[in-house]
């Protein structure tokens, strides 16, 4: 820890306004959609192993101050996406009581969504769109993320909804949209909504 020095502090004392923000751009649907990218070339993704169990990857979310987390498996695949909310929702108990498990036998693979489930945009269309071009993308498709591919196939980064309230400073409401019979049983014994 030799290396590095401790910076100087200033009291707060007489500080009671923010700063004008002219360097900030403030950001609406308008704003091109770059802004609220997580870049992976700019940022390490935050990622769980598949084995990972319910309470222990909620614990690293929380003390993480982060909400998702790519799943990955011990040769670094990408399998799917976890959020917190798969974490303490319905799913866990609906998923363990499917099983005859205990829920604390779950694991993140139990009840991530499947990469097979996801869907992806290219990274040069985003460069392209609007940050109310991909939230319209997002409700159309019921989820809470949307991934990013580059011309190679790999990936990117990643755009959430979570992502586009804090920028915006907006609530944002994504429903999950049911494509088939199953999928509508599924969200109703969920206690989830279904959107037409």
């Amino acid at each position: 820890m030799g290396e590095f020095k401790k910076i100087d502090t200033v009291e707060l004392k007489g500080v009671y306004q923010f700063c004008d923000h002219f360097d900030s751009e403030k950001l609406d649907l308008e704003s091109s959609a770059l802004k609220i990218v997580t870049d992976f070339t700019r940022r390490t993704p935050q990622v769980i192993l598949k084995d990972v169990d319910v309470d222990h990857a909620l614990f690293m979310m929380v003390n993480g101050h982060v909400r998702s987390k790519l799943v990955i498996d011990h040769d670094d695949t990408f399998l799917g996406v976890i959020n917190s909310r798969d974490l303490t929702g319905r799913k866990v108990l609906t998923v363990a009581q499917k099983r005859n498990q205990s829920r604390n036998d779950l694991t993140v693979e139990d009840l991530m969504t499947k990469k097979s489930d996801l869907r992806a945009m290219p990274y040069s269309m985003v460069e392209n769109s609007k940050i109310g071009d991909v939230l319209e993308t997002l409700r159309g498709l019921g989820h809470q993320h949307i991934l990013l591919v580059d011309e190679k196939g790999n990936l990117r980064g990643m755009i959430s909804a979570s992502d586009i309230a804090r920028a915006l400073h907006i609530p944002v409401n994504i429903l999950q949209t049911a494509h088939s019979f199953k999928e509508i049983f599924e969200i109703i014994h969920d206690h989830q909504e279904v959107t037409a």
